[in-house]
Protein backbone atom coordinates (compact mmCIF):
# COMPACT_ATOMS: atom_id res chain seq x y z
CA UNK A 1 0.00 0.00 0.00
CA UNK A 2 0.69 3.61 -0.92
CA UNK A 3 0.10 6.25 1.09
CA UNK A 4 -0.29 9.32 -0.31
CA UNK A 5 -0.68 12.92 1.97
CA UNK A 6 -1.58 16.07 0.51
CA UNK A 7 -0.81 19.57 2.19
CA UNK A 8 -1.26 23.27 1.52
CA UNK A 9 -3.23 24.50 -1.27
CA UNK A 10 -3.16 21.31 -3.15
CA UNK A 11 -5.21 20.01 -0.10
CA UNK A 12 -7.79 23.07 0.07
CA UNK A 13 -7.95 22.86 -3.65
CA UNK A 14 -8.49 19.38 -4.17
CA UNK A 15 -10.60 18.74 -0.80
CA UNK A 16 -8.85 15.68 -0.44
CA UNK A 17 -6.70 14.84 3.03
CA UNK A 18 -4.82 11.61 2.13
CA UNK A 19 -5.66 8.25 0.45
CA UNK A 20 -4.13 4.96 0.02
CA UNK A 21 -3.36 3.33 -3.04
CA UNK A 22 -1.10 0.16 -4.21
CA UNK A 23 1.23 -0.40 -7.14
CA UNK A 24 -1.95 -1.85 -9.53
CA UNK A 25 -2.87 1.78 -9.90
CA UNK A 26 0.67 4.47 -9.33
CA UNK A 27 3.69 3.07 -10.76
CA UNK A 28 5.13 6.88 -10.10
CA UNK A 29 4.32 10.07 -8.54
CA UNK A 30 3.08 11.48 -11.55
CA UNK A 31 0.09 9.00 -11.39
CA UNK A 32 -0.28 10.12 -7.74
CA UNK A 33 -1.92 13.18 -9.03
CA UNK A 34 -3.95 11.01 -11.93
CA UNK A 35 -5.51 9.40 -9.13
CA UNK A 36 -5.87 12.58 -6.74
CA UNK A 37 -8.13 14.85 -9.47
CA UNK A 38 -9.97 11.13 -9.85
CA UNK A 39 -11.04 12.04 -6.02
CA UNK A 40 -10.65 15.61 -6.03
CA UNK A 41 -14.27 16.95 -4.90
CA UNK A 42 -16.59 18.38 -8.24
CA UNK A 43 -15.64 21.22 -9.89
CA UNK A 44 -11.99 21.39 -7.66
CA UNK A 45 -8.84 22.62 -9.04
CA UNK A 46 -6.78 20.18 -11.08
CA UNK A 47 -2.84 19.85 -9.86
CA UNK A 48 0.26 18.62 -11.77
CA UNK A 49 3.88 17.68 -10.79
CA UNK A 50 4.59 20.87 -12.16
CA UNK A 51 2.36 22.63 -9.52
CA UNK A 52 4.13 21.25 -6.72
CA UNK A 53 6.77 19.75 -4.68
CA UNK A 54 6.59 16.41 -4.01
CA UNK A 55 8.31 14.35 -1.32
CA UNK A 56 8.85 10.08 -1.05
CA UNK A 57 9.27 9.25 2.39
CA UNK A 58 10.52 12.08 3.80
CA UNK A 59 13.08 13.44 0.74
CA UNK A 60 12.13 15.75 -2.18
CA UNK A 61 12.16 14.45 -5.63
CA UNK A 62 12.32 16.62 -8.82
CA UNK A 63 11.64 13.95 -11.03
CA UNK A 64 8.14 12.65 -11.89
CA UNK A 65 8.94 9.10 -13.27
CA UNK A 66 10.01 8.70 -9.62
CA UNK A 67 9.18 5.07 -8.66
CA UNK A 68 6.93 4.51 -6.17
CA UNK A 69 6.72 0.53 -4.08
CA UNK A 70 4.53 -0.67 -1.37
CA UNK A 71 4.86 0.86 1.88
CA UNK A 72 6.21 4.72 0.50
CA UNK A 73 4.52 7.77 1.58
CA UNK A 74 4.00 10.30 -0.85
CA UNK A 75 3.83 13.70 0.04
CA UNK A 76 2.28 16.40 -2.71
CA UNK A 77 2.85 20.00 -1.38
CA UNK A 78 2.00 23.22 -2.86
CA UNK A 79 5.23 25.24 -3.39
CA UNK A 80 6.40 27.95 -0.67
CA UNK A 81 5.13 31.03 -1.21
CA UNK A 82 6.46 34.34 0.08
CA UNK A 83 4.58 37.58 1.75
Amino acid sequence: MIKVRMFGVIRLGSGVKEFDTDTAHVKTVNDCFDILNIKSAPGADKFTFDDSQVFVNHTRTTKKDFAVKDGDEVWLMSPAAGG
